[in-house]
């Protein structure tokens, strides 16, 4: 009786070491593009800003309609109420940074991908992080 009562002990052990394994692996999958882009597009806006010092910097009005759409061709497009941007995106997987590169213009935004999910990415530059969500 002993015998099988260790056997269902080291079958329940197994089965939970797996489960856990299992769960750890995609909290350290690399983030990728396509996260950013999904397929073909995908519309990320803004849910929590912080400035330089890390202090919480409340999301006005204006700032809660924009929305910013990253294209899997590599181009993006910012709108808001009151005006529209474009230009390309590049992501580093390895160093996990963000470049936008206005049309235009030589002005580029460089971000540091902080966190990167599918549905949650958090951005941060010399000016604070932005939290965004998947539309």
């Amino acid at each position: 009786m002993k015998l099988l009562t260790l056997k269902n002990y080291f079958t329940y052990l197994t089965l939970f070491i797996m489960l856990v394994l299992a769960s750890c692996q995609d909290k350290n999958k690399t983030p990728t593009a396509s996260m950013i882009s999904g397929d073909t597009s995908k519309t990320w806006k803004a849910t929590r800003e912080t400035n330089a010092a890390g202090d919480k910097d409340k999301i006005t009005g204006a700032e809660k309609s924009e929305v910013i759409q990253f294209y899997a061709n590599g181009s993006f497009s910012m709108r808001s109420s009151s005006q529209n941007a474009s230009g390309k995106w590049t992501y580093d997987a390895m160093a996990r940074s963000l470049v936008l590169q206005f049309v235009g213009s030589d002005m580029t935004e460089n971000f540091q991908v902080v966190s990167l999910t599918e549905d949650e990415m958090k951005l941060q530059s010399p000016s604070g992080t932005m939290n965004l969500e998947a539309e």
